[in-house]
């Protein structure tokens, strides 16, 4: 929340004598004891700490900057739940974007992606902070709308794509996907061409494109999710000249794993859709 006047000098008082953290530049000169997560989620801690500096909520400034400190000690905080929060505004938008980013987080993104992860754990505690505060709604969708830039970058890359036979012998093609993901990355578009190539050297008699889905989520989400996988494949192959009279398209969602796994169990491999070629 944002304080004025003389309930700033009040609220100034209260925090110091509690051992406030509102040192942004010696928090900025601390030497950071942390991975690159760490170091990069100081940093951003830190700008939110000087937006609310100039705003001159006082309180806000003690909560970034002593996340700041934590991260700086090699110590990075955990993303704030929006329970901790008294939210205003975005209250359902926030919750899809909690459950997002700590999906990725707990699937390890911060380790592959630790600028992107920090950015978007920093933007999501200031966007609960607006929200929150209630009452400035260009904050709000601001800080809203940086999160929403940042958090598809923090995610765990996807397998290599590979090409191998099967045991009856059929030529497949494996496409992974990111966490959640259902459009094709370059390297997939790469890959695809080699697919196209491969389907007007060997001439085969049928194609068929499965897609998949991990067991995290719902089955039903899950399934939908591996529809859309496999229709962009499809989609993919007509685009480069495969006709579909040919291609046979299937979803199986979490059932039939690549890689057998436990109920909710995130598995990088089981994110994927094959192309098998049958003579």
């Amino acid at each position: 929340m944002r304080i004025h006047t003389g309930s700033a000098i009040a609220a100034a008082g209260m925090l110091m004598l509690s051992g406030c953290a509102w040192d942004i530049e010696g928090t900025s000169k601390m030497p950071n004891q942390g991975d690159a997560f760490a170091k990069a989620l100081q940093q951003q801690y830190l700008e939110r700490a000087k937006f609310e500096r100039h705003e001159e909520d006082w309180i806000s400034v003690d909560f970034f900057t002593s996340r700041a400190q934590m991260a700086a000690e090699g110590h990075p905080p955990a993303l704030q739940m929006p329970s901790q929060r008294h939210l205003q505004k975005d209250v359902a938008e926030i919750g899809s974007g909690y459950q997002r980013l700590s999906s990725a987080l707990a699937a390890g993104a911060a380790k592959s992606a630790p600028e992107a992860c920090a950015r978007s754990q920093a933007w999501f505690e200031h966007w609960m902070e607006q929200s929150e505060e209630g009452h400035q709604a260009d904050d709000i969708a601001w800080t809203r709308a940086e999160f929403m830039k940042a958090v598809p970058d923090c995610a765990v890359p996807a397998p290599k794509p590979v090409a191998q036979a099967n045991q009856a012998g059929e030529q497949v093609w494996r496409i992974f996907f990111p966490f959640d993901k259902s459009s094709l990355s370059n390297e997939a578009k790469t890959f695809i061409d080699r697919i196209v190539a491969a389907y007007g050297n060997q001439k085969p008699n049928a194609v068929t494109v499965t897609g998949h889905a991990d067991a995290s989520g719902t089955s039903q989400y899950n399934q939908a999710l591996s529809e859309r996988r496999a229709n962009a494949v499809v989609k993919a192959l007509a685009d480069k000249g495969v006709p579909s009279t040919v291609v046979k398209e299937r979803a199986l969602g979490e059932s039939n794993l690549p890689k057998p796994t436990a109920d909710g169990v995130k598995e990088p491999e089981n994110r994927q859709v094959t192309v098998t070629f049958q003579k």
